[in-house]
């Protein structure tokens, strides 16, 4: 077995994008995984929906704070603290804030 290894969110990178920010937290040169699995958080800013996000693995996404919507294929789920929603491996997903704070959230990848 290997050993834990950790950071502090603001020890990390953060990546900006057009609707939102984001640090990932597990899964990185710090806290190296397998299987391309990885933890971070990121914050929907924009009032709008940005280009979606598509990728090959699975996604599953915790709102910690604010008010928002998160586009899942042809869906749209209701944001607020305490939702969890999963995205399929290859469906385009987007969030958007619809209240004044941005819309903060824990994300998980995995393998499929």
């Amino acid at each position: 077995m290997g050993s834990a290894a950790w950071t502090h969110q603001d020890e990390c990178t953060v990546s900006q994008y057009d609707d939102r920010h984001s640090v990932d937290l597990v899964g990185t040169d710090a806290v190296p995984t397998t299987s391309g699995f990885n933890v971070g958080v990121a914050w929907y800013t924009a009032e709008e929906f940005g280009e979606p996000q598509v990728h090959d693995d699975q996604e599953a996404i915790y709102v910690i704070s604010g008010e928002g919507e998160l586009r899942v294929g042809d869906e749209v789920v209701t944001l607020t603290p305490g939702t969890a929603v999963y995205v399929p491996p290859g469906t385009a997903h987007g969030g958007r804030r619809t209240a004044a704070e941005p819309v903060m959230v824990v994300y998980a990848h995995g393998a499929v």
